[in-house]
C-alpha cells in the first residue's frame, strides 16, 4: 500500500473543516430559531457557541499549518464553553428558586 501524497492530506483537512463549518452554521440557525420563539437565554448561548465554532474553524483554514493548534483559538473556544456552562448554571438556579 502506498502512502498518501503530501498534498492529499491538507486537502482532506480543508474539506472536513468546511464540513464542520457548515454543520456549525446549521446548528447555529437551529438554536436561533428556538431562541426567537422562546427568548430563553440558554438557546442563545448554544447559538453563540456554534457561531464561535464556525468562526474558529474558518480561522484554522487560514493557518499555514492547519493541523497545529493555536492557543488563541483554544482560548476563544474555551470562553464559548464557559459561557454555555454559565448559562446552564444560571438557568438551573433560576428554575430552582
Amino acid at each position: 500500500m502506498t502512502p498518501l501524497s503530501p498534498l492529499a492530506h491538507p486537502t482532506l483537512d480543508l474539506f472536513l473543516l468546511g464540513y464542520i463549518f457548515a454543520a456549525s452554521l446549521g446548528a447555529l440557525l437551529y438554536f436561533l430559531r428556538f431562541w426567537r420563539s422562546t427568548r430563553d437565554p440558554l438557546f442563545l448561548s448554544f447559538a453563540a457557541f456554534f457561531a464561535v465554532q464556525a468562526v474558529t474553524h474558518v480561522a484554522v483554514v487560514g493557518n499555514v499549518h492547519p493541523n497545529e493548534g493555536s492557543p488563541w483559538l483554544f482560548m476563544f473556544r474555551l470562553a464559548a464553553v464557559v459561557y454555555i456552562l454559565a448559562a446552564i448554571l444560571w438557568k438551573n438556579r433560576r428554575n430552582s428558586s
